[in-house]
């Protein structure tokens, strides 16, 4: 069943490519002081407990990439190393087993990436919401 009549009650609108398309989102409250102390009372979070929240949330993303790829009867694949191509690993899933249309695989990757981190100011000496650079796991739906 193709993913947009499926939930057509939800779509406003679809894109089309020839090749892939990459939609990268960023959260811009989390970009301003102001933003993320908004965000952590919106969400009744002290700094201490944002970490533990934080990883909850990623637990909840994860599982649902792997539940719908296990729904769906299609390969989750962690790949260990920058270095194995995605494209090719797409490919090989699709030989192994074949989809007209819809989800090929999940792929979950390591790269770097700008996030979140509890640290004290050493202005202040109080905690806050750091924006620093670490390795974050990636989620891509690879689909025909």
């Amino acid at each position: 069943m193709l993913l947009l009549n499926k939930y057509q009650d939800k779509v406003n609108g679809s894109l089309a490519t020839f090749d892939r398309m990459i939609l990268k989102g960023h959260i811009r409250q989390f970009f301003s002081p102001s933003g993320k102390k908004h965000f952590l009372s919106q969400e009744n979070l002290k700094y201490i407990d944002f970490s533990e929240h934080a990883q909850k949330v990623t637990a909840t993303i994860k599982e649902h990439a792997k539940s719908m790829a296990e729904e769906l009867n299609r390969p989750y694949i962690y790949l260990n190393s920058s270095k194995i191509s995605k494209e090719a690993t797409a490919m090989k899933c699709l030989q192994e087993s074949p989809v007209e249309e819809g989800l090929i695989c999940v792929l979950a990757t390591v790269e770097v990436c700008s996030t979140l981190q509890v640290l004290k100011n050493k202005t202040t000496d109080k905690l806050e919401l750091f924006n620093v650079n670490r390795k974050c796991t990636y989620l891509q739906e690879l689909c025909t």
